[in-house]
């Protein structure tokens, strides 16, 4: 019971941490004791959390550690490493949270090429959004170019 209590406390200082980091009010150090406990805390077993949920969230407090290795700060983070890191932060709160709502709340963030131009622009979206998008293309992508008959 006491794992639950101390469960929902990171929980909270995730979806708090994930939050004002992208507003710019955590410290880069914050985020990496929080992600530190968090770690530790897997090691010790968390009641709840199974096998594949502990690895993914290993393999994100890697990437988000790769990332801020030797680095003091947020504002020492390029824009590719802050969206890297804003991803890698959400991948790690959908999974404790462990709740398909909140995968599919995962905030999704990705560079990409405006049309007619080089400029790239950072888009972000909940991972269910992302998701009815694809499918939206995928649909319309697979319909008939040439009408015989009736089209419609």
């Amino acid at each position: 019971m006491q794992k639950f209590g101390l469960l929902l406390v990171v929980c909270a200082v995730l979806a708090s941490g994930a939050a004002t980091a992208q507003a710019g009010g955590t410290s880069l150090q914050a985020l990496v004791e929080q992600q530190e406990a968090l770690r530790a805390q897997l090691t010790d077993g968390i009641d709840g959390v199974t096998p594949r949920q502990v690895r993914r969230i290993d393999k994100a407090q890697g990437e988000f550690f790769a990332i801020v290795k030797g680095k003091q700060a947020l504002d020492e983070l390029s824009i590719e490493e802050k969206i890297r890191v804003e991803n890698a932060l959400e991948t790690i709160n959908a999974q404790v949270a462990k709740t398909r709502f909140a995968a599919d709340d995962q905030q999704v963030c990705w560079r990409e090429a405006q049309v007619g131009s080089k400029m790239t622009v950072s888009r972000c979206a909940s991972q269910k959004e992302l998701e009815d998008e694809t499918q939206s293309a995928r649909d319309y992508m697979s319909k008939p170019r040439i009408c015989v008959g009736v089209c419609g």
